[in-house]
């Protein structure tokens, strides 16, 4: 029996460090500068720095993000290149980086009916394209405005989607794909910044491998899972 809109059941998968191994977002503008203008590299000092000021807390995501797109992408991206570049990378990172847990996971929640919703506050442009890769239904991520032309710019378009503002962006598309409510939702991260989040699901699931993540995951009522582990999807 296909569930209802009115009765969904709802997995929602972080993107970095979670679905993927490896964080997307530095290894994307690298990626896409050396694929696309390897010039860009000689500004990699730049970038550094942009992140040495973002670690001393210099400055937030809000800053960080939409300086270190520009530098290493240019002031704009027209539609054909982002769905290009988004494509060339999924197909790049989706084959090589998906722990087999969360592989389980991913085919267990999608066998049980479950939709699928990757929420990440990596930017939408590119993370579309894993979701898409993986066979998601939907996504929300940090979005960025775009110009008359339909050109994607740096700047975001709005909050980076992060902490309480990923689980309020949750909560928006859960209020507009389920109304009524939903039977259960499943909550996957490896952050202790996703606890807005996981404060939504019925079964939350802290990634991560080792006692630290165990220990912090008893603290919370959560579940711990090493999507290193295939059988973690066995798991109930």
């Amino acid at each position: 029996m296909t569930d209802t809109p009115s009765s969904l059941r709802v997995a929602i998968y972080d993107l970095d460090r979670t679905v993927l191994r490896i964080p997307t977002f530095t290894l994307f503008l690298l990626w896409a500068a050396w694929r696309e203008a390897p010039w860009r590299l000689l500004l990699l000092p730049a970038l550094a720095g942009l992140m040495i000021g973002h670690a001393l807390r210099l400055y937030g995501r809000d800053r960080f993000k939409p300086a270190a797109i520009r530098l290493m992408l240019g002031k704009s991206i027209a539609p054909a290149r982002a769905e290009a570049l988004a494509a060339a990378f999924a197909a790049w990172r989706v084959p090589r980086d998906v722990p087999p847990g969360a592989a389980a996971c991913i085919a267990r929640d999608r066998a049980e009916g479950y939709r699928l919703l990757m929420a990440t506050a990596a930017p939408e442009f590119y993370a579309g394209a894993i979701a898409e890769a993986l066979g998601f239904d939907a996504i929300v991520a940090s979005r960025h405005q775009r110009d008359g032309a339909g050109n994607w710019l740096p700047l975001l378009d709005g909050p980076n989607c992060y902490g309480a503002e990923k689980a309020e962006r949750v909560s928006e598309w859960l209020a507009a794909n389920a109304p009524d409510g939903t039977t259960h939702i499943r909550a996957y991260s490896d952050h202790f910044s996703d606890a807005p989040t996981f404060a939504l699901a019925g079964e939350a699931w802290l990634v991560g491998r080792g006692a630290k993540y165990a220990r912090l995951a008893a603290k919370h009522g959560w579940r711990a899972a090493d999507f290193e582990d295939a059988a973690v999807a066995e798991v109930r």
